[in-house]
């Protein structure tokens, strides 16, 4: 096994070629980058974002998760923690905090962020992934097996449900069989496309894990399901699932379905499952957190505008609107005064010694670019947070912009760190992330 950390060491791997064409077909099939907007580079057919390449040595990028590619195991870990050596030696932790990241992920959904990572005694990425998964499947069809009406076509001497006159003329009068009729109907089955789903998923399953007890819950899953279908299916046949709302938990089961069968793109077995592969963009993880957590626990006096799109910077001489403004996060105030606030997300460790330095690590181009939007937007705040690069969170650095209109009218922007982990209080990460918000938010 092979673990990496964002932008660290270089690794040794004992073949380059599978892993390459592996993490190729990952980015050409865009199973997590379907909403971006792709730059020159990233239309190179060669281009992908997750590892650099130097012969046979590795580096990893900006995506954090993991790849398996037969027995060798690839896992990489966000930069944060690369400099710590309570973090090296403790996977468990770098991964409860991943896991507490997507909690409050609205874009990034983890389908069982919810679930506890506490009566998981594996660190391995992949098997912990498996385990949860197989918990969730298991904790589903044991406690809610779920019956549902099922659409079926079938030729049959006795009429039930509805007649499919196309199919009974192409089918049956065409050779004259006038006895068989085409039939649609929906009976109210247990052998349900829900149930095949999570059936093959778990066999999908089942084949990949080393561990035994992953082996024995998803055994139990697969033995629960005995009545069902053993048959394979895609993650189209899954999008057009139609669930009761009365099954909400289902919805959960199914996402995490999709999530197993995207990895059969790169598999000519029906249930094979040696290479896959689970890869997340940190600095979207980074935003879609905050906005997660600042809709959470500040939405009563803000409303939480995420990736706010709604106007252009400038406008041509024909009047047409040019280069769309996008904002990480947009904060208006819900009260008479109606402030309004520019939240920029900066996933990046400034310099130890960042207080040091005037600009206090920030860095030019993103000050343009926020100051032009809030100049655009009539705002007068900005915040720039970063995660933390110590286990004590270093105090706001505060800049003011005054315009060159009218002296009076400034623009106050802050720089700050948040408590985006901890190694040595993981369990009141939470309490003080809210405590540092509010406490910035108030000064501003």
């Amino acid at each position: 096994m092979i673990s990496l950390f964002e932008y660290g060491k270089w690794s040794t791997i004992s073949e380059r070629k599978t892993l390459e064409d592996i993490l190729l077909s990952i980015w050409q099939s865009r199973i997590f980058t379907h909403d971006f907007v792709l730059s020159d580079n990233e239309k190179d057919k060669r281009y992908q974002p997750f590892l650099q390449f130097d012969g046979n040595s590795i580096r990893a990028k900006n995506y954090v998760g993991f790849i398996q590619n037969g027995a060798e195991i690839i896992e990489i870990y966000p930069k944060v923690f690369k400099s710590n050596d309570t973090a090296i030696g403790s996977k468990e932790l770098m991964l409860k905090h991943i896991f507490y990241w997507f909690r409050y992920c609205r874009k990034w959904r983890f389908p069982f962020s919810q679930a506890s990572l506490d009566t998981s005694e594996t660190t391995e990425f992949p098997e912990l992934i498996i385990n949860l998964i197989a918990n969730q499947f298991l904790e589903a069809v044991a406690n809610q097996p779920l019956t549902m009406y099922q659409e079926l076509e079938e030729a049959m001497q006795t009429p039930r449900g509805s007649i499919n006159f196309k199919r009974y003329i192409t089918n049956s009068i065409s050779y004259g069989s006038y006895q068989s009729i085409e039939c649609d109907y929906e009976p109210f089955l247990f052998d349900n496309k829900v149930n095949r789903a999570i059936k093959y998923c778990s066999r999908l399953l089942l084949n990949q894990t080393r561990f035994y007890e992953n082996q024995k819950i998803l055994q139990d899953v697969i033995f629960i399901l005995d009545e069902v279908d053993d048959l394979p299916c895609s993650v189209h046949d899954i999008e057009k699932i139609s669930i009761n709302s009365f099954f909400e938990e289902y919805k959960l089961v199914l996402d995490s379905c999709k999530l197993i069968l995207n990895q059969q793109l790169y598999s000519n077995n029906t249930y094979d499952l040696s290479q896959w592969c689970l890869l997340f963009p940190m600095e979207y993880i980074f935003e879609d957190f905050l906005a997660g957590f600042l809709e959470t626990w500040f939405s009563k006096d803000w409303k939480v505008h995420y990736q706010k799109s709604d106007m252009y910077l400038a406008e041509t001489s024909e009047g047409n609107n040019v280069f769309n403004m996008q904002h990480d996060i947009f904060l208006t105030a819900k009260d008479e005064s109606k402030r309004k606030i520019i939240v920029d997300t900066k996933y990046k460790l400034r310099p130890t010694k960042f207080k040091d330095d005037p600009k206090k690590g920030v860095s030019q181009n993103d000050l343009y670019q926020m100051v032009s939007y809030a100049f655009k937007r009539g705002c007068t705040d900005i915040i720039l947070i970063y995660p933390n690069i110590s286990e004590s969170v270093m105090p706001p650095d505060r800049f003011v912009i005054s315009s060159g209109f009218n002296e009076s009218e400034k623009i106050n922007v802050t720089a700050m760190e948040i408590p985006f982990w901890s190694l040595n209080n993981f369990e009141q990460l939470d309490t003080r992330l809210k405590e540092t918000i509010a406490w910035n938010m108030n000064r501003i």
